[in-house]
């Protein structure tokens, strides 16, 4: 069965210090794009890109925060000219204060 998961890598060594993988492992999967940020309280910002569904999950896995984007469409690629999907290419947590200096700095 295909899974997708979430690692931390070690650069220094080169290990695993740090990963997610939904139980069981096919519940997630995206075959293409996504992302994870991780943030600053300690817990992952995960964007499973295929399905729509962002997640944020805590140091031991728990799932804290999800949401499933509504909107559906024609996608870009694949699947016949009639298939629609609620596909998201990345998501990006930011805090309050780097949204003011974002509005700060272009003048909005």
């Amino acid at each position: 069965m295909p899974f997708s998961r979430v690692i931390e890598v070690n650069p220094a060594t080169n290990e695993i210090g740090w990963k997610y993988q939904d139980k069981p492992a096919w519940n997630f999967f995206s075959p293409r794009m996504g992302n994870a940020q991780r943030l600053p309280n300690g817990n992952t910002l995960v964007c499973e890109s295929s399905y729509g569904r962002f997640f944020e999950v805590t140091q031991e896995g728990e799932i804290v925060w999800e949401y499933v984007n509504p909107f559906f469409g024609k996608p870009f690629f694949a699947g016949p000219p009639t298939t629609e999907g609620n596909l998201v290419f990345r998501a990006l947590r930011y805090s309050a204060e780097e949204i003011a200096r974002a509005k700060a700095t272009t003048g909005a």
